[in-house]
């Protein structure tokens, strides 16, 4: 993904004190904004100003390259199942295809978010799952990208081709593309 940084955030970047956070948006069908710093941050990244509360429920990010061809990638977000609302909505709700767009931005001397934070991934939730033992309680997120379905086929088409594909001896579809007029369906 090829990405840009404004003058602001290569000056934080060339300077030892680089403070990294995350601004997580999880379209539920009700949108959850958040962010794993200490604060809540607020932030016109997605061209709207949105803040984004703090939340100790993010447990992780999982690692991902990125490829320069068109192939699928995934990232696990985990969140913690100790506030039962992350439950509820997975297993309430049909979060299958929902967006989730994970930003990082760089906060100043000040705390104050640095203007364009660049996009770490953008995807959509392809399942999800929830992990529970004795101690601990976590919502998994399966999130793959938008090329995740590239190579899916669909289905089948009305064709000779598409017919030869799955009955190579059928005919049947021979002509399929030719218009033909003389059939007449119904009351003659």
């Amino acid at each position: 993904m090829t990405r840009s940084l404004t003058s602001a955030i290569k000056t934080a970047l060339a300077t030892n004190d680089i403070r990294p956070v995350h601004l997580i948006t999880i379209g539920f069908s009700t949108p959850v904004n958040i962010t794993d710093c200490s604060f809540p941050l607020t932030s016109s990244v997605s061209g709207s100003s949105v803040t984004y509360n703090s939340s100790d429920f993010i447990m992780g990010i999982s690692e991902f390259s990125e490829q320069v061809d068109i192939s699928k990638s995934s990232l696990k977000l985990t969140l913690s199942g100790a506030n039962q609302t992350f439950i509820s909505t997975v297993l309430n709700e049909n979060v299958t295809n929902d967006e989730v767009t994970i930003y990082r931005g760089l906060l100043d001397n000040s705390n104050n978010i640095i203007a364009d934070p660049i996009i770490l991934y953008k995807g959509n939730i392809e399942n999800f799952s929830v992990q529970e033992s004795d101690k601990t309680s976590n919502v998994v997120l399966s999130i793959v990208s938008q090329w995740a379905d590239f190579d899916k086929r669909n289905g089948r088409k009305t064709n000779n081709t598409s017919q030869q594909r799955f009955f190579s001896t059928d005919v049947g579809m021979d002509f399929s593309s030719e218009t033909i007029r003389d059939i007449k369906w119904g009351k003659a």
